[in-house]
């Protein structure tokens, strides 16, 4: 018998061996060049990734000050007017320059923040002259694609093939509730709404396989709503658009 003080480090071992042993082959069927959850702070790879990362570096930089030196003067006061013996209360009440400097030079930095952010925002929300255009609906709990220019192909439950270092701009909706349409690496996340189209666009600067999910909680399967979105070059991309035009046709 196994005391009860080794039974479950015992039992919790024999379930982890179980379960690899059950779901190995799993595992090893994921593609080896395929990565988690791409990363928009260190691994950008679209004009509006590399803009969101350095607006937020910028932003950083402004306002970190604010957190520390408040900080820095609290430990000061304590130590400076700590209580001793035969010192004097401070006897002041206010101080006008004082206040009106640290009103303005808040107020000052927030203008300094926002010349960028809203020359940021303006980027993201002009769409480009398309390259490839896409439509993209959100659907509980998967999502479609469809190329309007290219034979009008629907895909769902498959990668998003796009081509690399062209535009790409997707006219977004859902079917049921609001979804979110979110690739970090890309530098975007924007809502699919019903009965209404959203837009957003983007242009891969290399290729290779990136991740997304849902961002927006819509249902008991929310979390396994996944974004695979596969970058290839225009030759590679041409193919596959002719091999699901055959596809279509033989359907």
């Amino acid at each position: 018998m196994i005391s009860s003080r080794f039974a479950r480090p015992v039992l919790v071992a024999a379930a982890t061996l179980l379960a690899v042993a059950t779901f190995g082959q799993d595992f090893a069927n994921i593609p080896a060049s395929e990565p988690s959850i791409t990363d928009w702070m260190f691994d950008p790879v679209t004009p509006i990734a590399h803009g969101v990362r350095n607006n937020a570096l910028f932003i950083l930089a402004i306002t970190v000050p604010y957190l520390i030196l408040p900080q820095v003067l609290l430990f000061y006061c304590i130590w400076k007017f700590r209580k001793r013996p035969g010192a004097k209360p401070a006897t002041f009440h206010d101080n006008v320059q004082l206040e009106v400097l640290w009103t303005i030079v808040p107020a000052l930095s927030l203008v300094v923040l926002a010349i960028p952010s809203y020359k940021l925002i303006k980027f993201i929300e002009t769409m480009p002259e398309p390259d490839v255009r896409i439509e993209v609906t959100g659907r509980q709990f998967y999502w479609e694609y469809r190329y309007p220019d290219h034979g009008n192909i629907r895909i769902s439950d498959e990668p998003l093939v796009v081509p690399v270092r062209k535009n790409i701009v997707a006219d977004m909706t859902s079917a049921d509730v609001t979804h979110a349409w979110w690739v970090p690496a890309f530098g975007i996340k924007m809502d699919t709404v019903p009965g209404r189209y959203t837009q957003v666009w983007f242009n891969v600067e290399r290729e290779g396989w990136f991740k997304g999910q849902c961002a927006e909680l819509c249902g008991a399967l929310h979390s396994k709503m996944l974004i695979d979105v596969h970058v290839v070059s225009q030759e590679e991309f041409d193919a596959w658009i002719e091999m699901k035009k055959r596809e279509f046709a033989g359907e």
